[in-house]
């Protein structure tokens, strides 16, 4: 058996030492998956977003406070349901006629009407601003004065939002509990209208100072919408 040369010794000790350097980084990129992994097994709807439904049987289930009830689950006797209705005067009614016999093939034109089902489908058509412009007109007299218009109280700026839009606007942002951030991106994708952030929270300020009158501590209520320290 022929000795290696030293030529020969110092190649296979380069390939070894490549080998384990590509072994050394595919062992650490296993522990890293097998440590996000165990990160993963480990998330459940209490330590993250996950909802209750996707915890899977294994995981511990929250212990409700609420005391039993001795009533069955689900709908109780005499409750009403919810289920929609249909309406008497749709807004749009649209015939589907059958374009022959299904016996015969004879045209069914003229054929006597025996029935109608009816089925309605409730949506929201797409929604598109209004926008009024109010044109104050000023007219110059034969005497020499210029006499202008009155300027509405809800024009008072060259581009001002409306009583409704301004309702939704705090609906969304102090019913729903919404973000200023979230308020304004939602008036904006739904209608089509840029809203800033400084928008929400001026038309809450105003909202805020027209209930002041109603409140025995007006001061604090306004500064506390105004201010939008409950929420950014």
């Amino acid at each position: 058996m022929t000795q290696p040369t030293y030529a020969e010794l110092v190649e296979l000790i380069v390939e070894m030492r490549t080998e384990l350097n590509t072994l050394r980084a595919e062992n650490a990129a296993l522990k890293v998956r097998v440590a996000d992994l165990e990160a993963r097994l480990r998330t459940n709807s209490q330590n993250s977003s996950k909802p209750p439904s996707a915890d899977g049987p294994g995981k511990a289930k929250t212990r409700s406070l609420r005391t039993p009830s001795t009533r069955k689950p689900g709908g109780q006797d005499g409750h009403r349901g919810q289920t929609s209705a249909q309406v008497a005067d749709p807004d749009v009614v649209i015939r589907h006629e059958p374009s022959c016999c299904t016996g015969c093939g004879s045209d069914l034109a003229d054929a006597t009407e025996v029935g109608c089902s009816r089925r309605q489908v409730f949506d929201i058509p797409p929604i598109k601003v209004h926008v009024t412009e109010h044109q104050i007109i000023s007219r110059r007299c034969h005497c020499g004065k210029t006499s202008t218009g009155d300027t509405p109280a809800q024009a008072g700026g060259p581009v001002q939002y409306g009583p409704v839009m301004c309702a939704v606007v705090i609906y969304l942002f102090m019913g729903q509990f919404l973000s200023k951030k979230r308020t304004a991106q939602a008036i904006s994708e739904l209608f089509g209208i840029p809203v800033s952030d400084g928008t929400v929270a001026a038309v809450t300020s105003r909202a805020a100072g027209d209930l002041g009158e109603f409140l025995g501590s007006p001061d604090v209520f306004v500064g506390g919408l105004a201010s939008g320290k409950r929420r950014a």
